[in-house]
């Protein structure tokens, strides 16, 4: 989320209007429509700050929970293709298109992020016979695989 101001736990938008020459954003994931304007990004910052504080401080007042519960249920556009694509792996995988679709975007989401390296090594084989002798050698073969998230 690096397009995505951040302070005490909250988040906010950047945007910017080019009719109006200014920088704006609200507050993601509260209960109220929160905005804050700004011309530079490093005063955007602040705005986001002092609307961040004021909500807070307004939300105590008024005995009232600032952070929107998300409902954990939402609807999503993909078209027939890709939805026809996502329920045939999940059906491979032995999976719901639910638990498939979770799987997902728990990988897409996940902070950490995995290397794998599969390593061969040299193999050197000699044979002897009595009147015969032969030596073949393989190299090493190196492949490197980054991977985001967390499945093998």
């Amino acid at each position: 989320m690096s397009n995505m101001l951040k302070y005490k736990g909250y988040f906010g938008s950047v945007e910017f209007s080019l009719e109006d020459r200014v920088l704006h954003g609200k507050i993601q994931c509260v209960n109220d429509l929160v905005t804050y304007e700004a011309e530079t990004i490093d005063s955007l910052q602040l705005a986001f700050e002092e609307a961040v504080d004021d909500y807070v401080e307004t939300c105590k007042a008024l005995n009232k929970e600032p952070e929107k519960p998300m409902s954990g249920t939402f609807n999503i556009r993909i078209g027939s293709d890709l939805h026809k694509k996502a329920y045939l792996a999940a059906c491979a995988d032995n999976k719901s298109l639910n638990d498939y679709v979770k799987t997902a975007i728990e990988e897409k989401v996940a902070d950490k992020k995995e290397i794998h390296f599969h390593f061969e090594k040299r193999e050197r084989t000699e044979v002897f016979t009595h009147e015969y002798f032969a030596t073949s050698e393989r190299e090493t073969k190196w492949v490197g695989d980054v991977e985001k998230g967390t499945r093998h």
